[in-house]
Parts: C-alpha cells; sequence; structure tokens
C-alpha cells in the first residue's frame, strides 16, 4: 500500500518521469489517493471495464514502469492506452459499478475503501483520460511511501 498517490496526465513517458523524486510539478492537475496498492488498482479497474480476468499476481508488464521502484516507495507507471480509452467512454453509472466492484474486493482483502473515496477517484481518473487523449498524452500515477 502506498501513503501518497497521485494520478496525472503527461505529454509523454520522459515528463511523467520528472514526477519520480518529488511527485507531479505543482499546477498540474492530480487526483489523489492514499492506502491502497494503486498499480492493483488500475489492474483491477481494467479487469472491470473490459469484462477480462486478470489476477494482479499475473500481470507480465503491467502496469508499464515509467520510473522503476526505489527503497523510498516511490515509481511511477503508466495506465495501459486500453484503461484510459475505456475511462474516456465510461458513463457515471459504470464508473460508479467499478467503483462499488473495488470497494467490495478491497473489503474482502481486508482493506477499508470508503465508495465516496472509490468513485471520487474513478471520476477524478477519468477526467484526467479525457483531457490526456484531447491533448494527446497520457495518464500516469506517482506512488510513495
Amino acid at each position: 500500500m502506498s501513503e501518497h498517490i497521485e494520478f496525472f496526465r503527461a505529454p509523454n513517458d520522459e515528463e511523467a518521469r520528472a514526477a519520480h523524486a518529488r511527485g507531479p510539478k505543482r499546477g498540474v492537475k492530480t487526483v489523489s489517493g492514499s492506502f491502497f496498492d494503486a498499480d492493483d488498482a488500475i489492474v483491477t479497474w481494467e479487469n472491470l471495464l473490459t469484462g477480462r480476468l486478470r489476477e494482479p499476481e499475473a500481470r507480465v508488464d503491467d502496469p508499464r514502469m515509467v520510473a522503476e521502484w526505489v527503497n523510498d516507495g516511490s515509481a511511477v507507471f503508466a495506465l495501459s492506452d486500453e484503461l484510459v480509452a475505456r475511462l474516456v467512454q465510461a458513463d457515471l453509472p459504470r464508473l460508479r459499478n467499478v467503483a462499488e466492484a473495488w470497494q467490495a474486493e478491497r473489503l474482502r482483502d481486508g482493506e477499508d475503501l470508503d465508495a465516496d473515496v472509490a468513485l471520487g477517484i474513478l471520476v477524478g481518473v477519468a477526467g484526467l483520460a479525457r483531457e490526456a487523449v484531447q491533448s494527446d498524452g497520457g495518464v500516469y500515477c506517482w506512488v510513495a511511501g
């Protein structure tokens, strides 16, 4: 679990990689979260939005790392193009369903994730996805701690 999680958009991997040391630059729009495994969360979201079943432990190069994990627990990774496209297409009822399923999965694993927080994160990341597609960029996640 990461103490600090910031989803953000960037024009490319190089710009996103710059967030590794301290997080996204000031003025960059972010969606914040904490105390969940962001890399597992995006696999769950992609599973739920595509209908595919992939276990986080069985994934290969997913998510795509932009800045590898270091000893302080920080890393930057990219959300897949498919996940970004699915988030762009998802309406509020669909995002609500995904948030509820994500929350239920976390509860089964003994973690407490508030339903409103889960939905807020998904709605925010979907907004970043829309902006990224319009600007021909990508959506990334910085984690630390």
